[in-house]
């Protein structure tokens, strides 16, 4: 469900779509380029195209054209340019490229951030899902706590009735009895905060109501430290992230030195006016080549290069402590979740050895061979052991979580 609705996974999938429109944006650079300029206008002056005598030649029987110096003026009017030019890149095209498989790197990076943030969601629902069971099990244990206080405090009150017991005990079984019940009370907010921080990462109404079944030990099987840190440097999202970062620079560097590369298009050009003098061309066009070139850029374009070479560099370095982070991050977790093993092992045998306190002491308390202080001991010995066995199995399933996020499954 949270992958389906979180808002963060969401916004991530958005920023994968941005992405690829920016990869057909990058595509759309090798096609023609179709440019139209118009230009309105009202001459302040005429414009005069003078002609001098026999300019257009000189010609047997009629003589000199024209036969005396002539200027032709247009008239002071409205007049317009229309220049329109369609210009297909040739050299400009292994720069085109470069910014193409840019583009697709970034596009790359983006598919690891919505991993990585869906990694990171089903971590913590699953921690919140862990918690809430957790905390769901301290309630019951107290819920069962209570329930007991409140049977030996009737039992009590009546032995005090009979005098067989002493006011204090009743009193002391009382006071348990309060602390308990305030006990149960307090645990209600953060179950309840933590129910709504798990349907927030839902994406649904935080007060949607819902309850969590009981949970049972998966059975994860334990791979070998150098397999699960090699696994984790080929699937991690921040290591893919850093390589594609490494490739982005280098790409980066590539394109600022393509643009040592002159621009040179194939281009098609026509030129036409409007009320400028019948003797001015109203119609010209042509085909040719158009190159554009920087004679003189003062060392920028080598700086620019230098530049991106050390940004390399620098992603190269990122890389390798990434590399470190995660075989550090990758060993942590497995020690933990080795820890969280034994812990439960621990937990399991000091709840079977509470619960045969409890029974001992319940059956020497009916034979009244100990005191009811020493009931309330056991029980509560108990409550606390079924407690921890639960927090133990809880901890050792979000250990498994951390492990399996830590070497990069998508979980």
């Amino acid at each position: 469900m949270a992958e389906a609705n979180n808002r963060t996974i969401l916004a991530a999938q958005l920023e994968t779509k941005k992405a690829l429109e920016n990869i057909f944006v990058a595509q759309t650079q090798r096609l023609p380029v179709f440019s139209v300029t118009a230009l309105g206008f009202r001459p302040l002056a005429r414009l005069g195209l003078t002609l001098e005598k026999a300019s257009l030649g000189t010609y047997p029987v009629v003589g000199p054209i024209p036969g005396t110096a002539t200027t032709l003026k247009n008239s002071v009017g409205p007049a317009g340019i229309f220049f329109t030019n369609v210009a297909e890149p040739l050299t400009q095209h292994y720069k085109i490229g470069l910014g193409i498989q840019l583009a697709r790197a970034d596009a790359s990076a983006t598919n690891e951030q919505v991993r990585s943030a869906r990694q990171s969601v089903a971590n913590e629902v699953r921690k919140l899902y862990y918690g809430i069971l957790e905390s769901e099990s301290g309630k019951k244990s107290l819920q069962a706590n209570v329930e007991f206080l409140r049977r030996l405090d009737h039992d009590t009150g009546q032995d005090v009735l009979q005098r067989v017991a002493l006011k204090s005990d009743a009193l002391r079984v009382e006071a348990q009895l309060a602390q308990a019940e305030y006990d149960v009370l307090r645990v209600e907010d953060p179950l309840q905060t933590q129910k709504q921080q798990l349907n927030r990462l839902l994406g649904r109404d935080v007060n949607a109501v819902f309850e969590v079944d009981p949970l049972s030990a998966a059975n994860f099987d334990l791979p070998d430290l150098k397999e699960a840190c090699a696994k984790a440097l080929d699937s991690r999202p921040e290591v893919r992230l850093a390589k594609l970062e490494l490739q982005k620079a280098g790409l980066a560097r590539r394109i600022a030195n393509a643009d040592r590369i002159h621009d040179v298009s194939l281009t098609a050009t026509a030129l036409s006016t409007v009320n400028l003098g019948g003797a001015l061309p109203s119609n010209l066009s042509g085909v040719g080549l158009q190159m554009n070139w920087d004679v003189l850029d003062w060392g920028r374009k080598r700086k620019q290069i230098d530049e991106r070479r050390q940004s390399e560099e620098q992603a190269s370095l990122q890389l390798k402590d990434v590399e470190a982070q995660v075989i550090i991050d990758v060993s942590h977790r497995y020690r933990q979740l080795i820890e969280a093993r034994k812990e439960l092992e621990v937990a399991a045998t000091l709840q079977s050895a509470a619960r045969e306190v409890l029974r001992v002491t319940s059956n020497q308390f009916e034979q009244q061979q100990v005191l009811v202080s020493d009931v309330l001991k056991a029980q509560s010995g108990l409550a606390e052991s079924d407690h921890r066995f639960t927090r133990s199995l809880l901890h050792l399933a979000s250990s498994e979580a951390d492990f399996a996020k830590a070497i990069g499954e998508d979980q």
